[in-house]
Formats: structure tokens, C-alpha cells, sequence
């Protein structure tokens, strides 16, 4: 039983045999959606309509006009909806056959969303469905509590870090609890002082998402039991504001994002738990919408953190179009943007020592094409202006698949930065 299970928690629903097998029981299940109503001229004219009609304003609102996400959606993706639709439609219009249409209806939206996830890989098999816990859970008093004891929390008699929900109060920016890995040693040496990694979902994301998807939480366990219990403490704190903002990673006319990531957080963390105080020795990094606001907030403000990791990041800040970020967030004046545009400030950097003291590293998908340009002229751009960082490319897209594997090869990088060996 033991070993069957097993098995089954490794079969991978995000590779490409995967993504065929979902795609075909997608059109499979609208083919028979079809079937049932070809001989109804205007339901099935009125279902292929709606579900057109529905798509391309999906298409039209997350792609054109409001454009939340800086990273465009496959249109395969809106294609599939499109498909989801239509079977949904045909269970409402057609005669007959009402319960088996509902729960294909069903099924092709769980198809929809298991496509979904084959582009971004957030769950890669059946296990990271529901992944066995390697941390405890916990408030911030729950926190308090247990580090009152000096015994770190367990799991089966195995000391563990602690998962802890902690708000860190803003300026102004209206913003989610931060979810911070403690590892076993914060416990048990009430004496250490350990580095910070500070960390960015994308957009649209979550501060969960980096132990959801993203598998930090293994991640650090992993490390924290080959080091005697320590490892960075690692908080994942909110960069968006909610799951399909877009502030663009700056002081905004509405939200002060940069300054609550770089005056805000430090000062939070520093408030709330036990950390070096040297910030010189802190990391602070992210995914994609989280990459390129890692790099804005040390190019802007390079005394906030000493290290940066930027994961498939762009080569601006935007919403999508350059024009509409100007004039949404700078009231249409380019000097004010390019004053705090990354790439403007490593080139005027080049001649001086402002960023000299960073290090960072870049890392991308080795099929992630339009990131992999701007990520290339990033990093050239960075060294050009002094900061020591590295370009690397690992297997894979715009997804999961690369951002686990970059934190994980990343963490000795940005341990050592924090003085742990």
C-alpha cells in the first residue's frame, strides 16, 4: 500500500505527456458537449458564441485594457477557457443529458486549470498536491511562545522551523501578513543573530505562494538540517498588495511600496524577531513581477539590503505598456520614471562606487525567451556599473520549474552573504 502510494504521489501532472492528456480530455469533453446539440441550429450557434464572446473579453480586459499582470497569459490558455465555456453553456441550453453535461462541465474547468498549471508547474506531481508539512504552522503569538521555551517546534520528535504569519506595518501601502521561515537554531540559541532573506512573489501571487508552489519551506529544511539547525530566516512579505495588483514596485501616488520594502520590512523584521542588524547582510529577491522589484528596491535604495536575487525579472517596471506606466503612476513625466528605472540608474552608476559593495545573481528559464533577453541585459548592465553578480540559466520557462530550482541553488549564495557558512 505503502509503496503504491508512493508511486502515485510521483506521477508528474505538469510535464508535456501531461499537458497532451489534459488537452485531449478537454476536447473530448466538448466534442460530446457537441454532439448533443448539432442538431440544434441555434443553442449550438448560441453556446460557440458565448463562449467566444466570454473569452475574448477575458482576452480583452487581463491583455489589453487593464492589463494587471506584467507577464502576458498564453493564448492557448484563453483557448481552453474558451472550450471550458462552451461545455458549461451546452449543460445550460441543451435538452437532456443535463447531469453528465454538469459534471463534464466541472471536469473542464479542472482540465482548464490543470493546463494552467503545465505552463507555470505550481504543483509538478500528484504529491504536491497535498505535500507532507516539514514546518509548523503558527501566528506570531504562537511564535513568541515557543521561542519563550527555547525549544524549537517538531514534527515526529524532529525539530523543525517554524511557518509564522507576522504582520509588518507599512507607511503606506495597503498590504497582506509577510509568512517567515525560523529555522530550529532561533529556538534553541537564544544568542544568534541570523541573516535575512527577504522574498517576492509575482503577480499575480501570494506571500504563501513561495511555500506553496515555490517549496521554500522544503527548501530550507533541507538546508537548516545539513547546518546544525540554521539557516536564514526567509519572509516571504507582500509586493503587490493584493493577488492581481500591479503598483509597479514604487512610490506610487497611492501605495509606497518601495519604501515599505525597503525602510518598512527591515524595520518590522529588526522589531519582531531576533536578526543580525547589518543589512548589508541581508538578501532581498523575488520571481518574475518579485525579481524586478528586488533589483528596483536595491538600484533606488542601496544601503536597504546587500544582496539581491533576481528571478526571471524584466528589464523595466511596467504594467504591460510602457506609455500607460508613465502616465498611471509618474502623470505622463518620463524623467520622473526613468529616475527610478533600474537600468537608468546602473548606467549612470558606471563611472562611480555607488554599487559597488552589491552582489547578486540573475537567474532564468532556459526557454523563457523574451525574459532571457532582459535578463541578459540586466546583468550586463549590473556588472557594468560595478555590482559583482552572475547570469545563470536552468531548465525550463517562465515558471515554477525554474524558480524552485533558482532559490534552492541561490540559498548557500545568500547564506554565505549573511555570514553562515
Amino acid at each position: 500500500m505503502g509503496t503504491w502510494w508512493h508511486e502515485i504521489g510521483n506521477i508528474e501532472i505538469a510535464d508535456t505527456r501531461a499537458t497532451y492528456l489534459l488537452l485531449a480530455g478537454l476536447a473530448l469533453t466538448a466534442i460530446y458537449a457537441a454532439w448533443g446539440i448539432f442538431s440544434q441550429a441555434k443553442r449550438t450557434v448560441s453556446a460557440l458564441v458565448t463562449a467566444l464572446v466570454v473569452t475574448a473579453i477575458a482576452w480583452l480586459i487581463l491583455e489589453v485594457t487593464w492589463k494587471p499582470f506584467p507577464d502576458r497569459v498564453p493564448f492557448y490558455i484563453y483557448a481552453c477557457g474558451a472550450a471550458a465555456i462552451f461545455v458549461l453553456f451546452t449543460a445550460v441550453v441543451q435538452r437532456g443529458r443535463r447531469i453528465a453535461l454538469s459534471v463534464l462541465a466541472v471536469l473542464s474547468l479542472v482540465l482548464v486549470y490543470g493546463v494552467f498549471n503545465s505552463e507555470f508547474k505550481e504543483y509538478p506531481t500528484v504529491r504536491s498536491l497535498n505535500p507532507t508539512p516539514v514546518t509548523v504552522a503558527m501566528s506570531y503569538e504562537e511564535f513568541q511562545q515557543q521561542a519563550a521555551k527555547t525549544a524549537a517546534p517538531e514534527i515526529d520528535g524532529t525539530p523543525v522551523g517554524a511557518l509564522v504569519t507576522v504582520d509588518l506595518p507599512a507607511t503606506q501601502f495597503t498590504h497582506r501578513p509577510a509568512v517567515a521561515y525560523v529555522p530550529p537554531a532561533y529556538f534553541t540559541q537564544p544568542e544568534l543573530r541570523l541573516p535575512v532573506i527577504v522574498i517576492l512573489a509575482g503577480n499575480p501571487g501570494t506571500p504563501q505562494q513561495w511555500f506553496e508552489a515555490g517549496s521554500a519551506d522544503s527548501t530550507l529544511d533541507e538546508y537548516q538540517a545539513q547546518h546544525g539547525g540554521v539557516s536564514p530566516i526567509l519572509i516571504s512579505v507582500d509586493g503587490t498588495g493584493s493577488f492581481t495588483a500591479n503598483p509597479i514596485c514604487v512610490d506610487g501616488p497611492k501605495e509606497k511600496v518601495q519604501t515599505y520594502l525597503a525602510e518598512d520590512v527591515p524595520r518590522g523584521i529588526k522589531s519582531q524577531f531576533r536578526v543580525l542588524e547589518d543589512q548589508q547582510k541581508w538578501t532581498i529577491g523575488g520571481l518574475s513581477y518579485g525579481g524586478t522589484c528586488a533589483l528596483q528596491i536595491v538600484t533606488n535604495v542601496p544601503d536597504s539590503y546587500g544582496t539581491f536575487l533576481d528571478f526571471s525579472g524584466q528589464r523595466e517596471p511596467t504594467t504591460g505598456d510602457h506609455a500607460k506606466t508613465v502616465q498611471e503612476f509618474f502623470g505622463g513625466d518620463e524623467a520622473a520614471f526613468q529616475a527610478v528605472n533600474p537600468i537608468k540608474l546602473l548606467e549612470q552608476a558606471k563611472s562611480s562606487d555607488k554599487y559597488r559593495h552589491l552582489h547578486g545573481r540573475f537567474v532564468v528559464g532556459e526557454e523563457d525567451q523574451h525574459f532571457k533577453e532582459d535578463m541578459k541585459i540586466m546583468h550586463a548592465a549590473a556588472v557594468a556599473a560595478g555590482i559583482r553578480a552572475e547570469y545563470v540559466e536552468v531548465p525550463g520557462g517562465h515558471s515554477f520549474q525554474v524558480w524552485r530550482v533558482a532559490l534552492r541553488e541561490s540559498l548557500e549564495f545568500a547564506a554565505e552573504r549573511g555570514g553562515l557558512k
